[in-house]
């Protein structure tokens, strides 16, 4: 992935945030017949000895576990809030003209090693982890105990675990970084006042990256 030295991301701790936020990604692998792209929510795991791992789970029917077997290389792609940026928000524009559409966005990439999981006990541990991360805050968040147990036991025979081992992250947090100050500012008003709340979370975003 291609980013800028001012827009560049190598902290892992800011990655590996970004990522449990996002939740949802794109993994990648080269199968017989060319890429293969498949979206699935993931859990970020760090181990003792401070690797990441990032845990999913496909259906049974879909062949990426087949492929990936006991180890095959990956890419896991999370793309985080993201936003068209309107020139006329930059002051600069009134002056002198010299400002052009742009796009600003999020994108974390995690490479690494794939390998599918079949252990019941370990699914069934993936699904509570998976659960409650995405049912916290829930005024009644859901369980799996609350599923009967050989029903339960069917979804868990019907589908296929995934462990990415990360070997290398690369980051991307393109903010109008290379603006000026003035220029960010007024993007960052002209995001908020949009009606599109992924808008919104774009210009939160800015702010944080303005120099402090």
């Amino acid at each position: 992935m291609y980013a800028s030295p001012t827009t560049r991301e190598d902290r892992q701790d800011v990655l590996v945030a970004a990522i449990r936020d996002i939740r949802f990604g794109a993994l990648v692998i080269a199968a017989s017949d060319g890429l293969s792209a498949t979206h699935i929510p993931m859990l970020a795991r760090e181990t003792v000895d401070g690797a990441v791992e990032l845990e999913g789970h496909v259906a049974r029917a879909n062949d990426v576990w087949r492929t990936a077997g006991s180890g095959i290389s990956a890419l896991a792609i999370f793309q985080g809030p993201q936003a068209y940026i309107h020139p006329g928000w930059y002051p600069t524009k009134k002056v002198d003209g010299r400002a052009v559409p742009s796009w600003n966005y999020i994108a974390v990439h995690a490479h690494g090693f794939l390998e599918a999981v079949e252990g019941p006990d370990w699914l069934r541990a993936h699904l509570a982890d998976l659960t409650d991360a995405n049912e916290a805050g829930r005024l009644e968040p859901w369980a799996l105990s609350d599923a009967p147990e050989d029903y339960l036991d069917a979804m868990v025979r019907a589908i296929v675990g995934l462990r990415l081992r990360v070997e290398r992250f690369e980051g991307n947090w393109k903010m109008g970084q290379k603006h000026r100050l003035e220029n960010r500012l007024g993007a960052i008003d002209g995001l908020l006042a949009s009606s599109n709340t992924a808008d919104h979370a774009v210009a939160l975003a800015m702010r944080d990256a303005l120099p402090s």
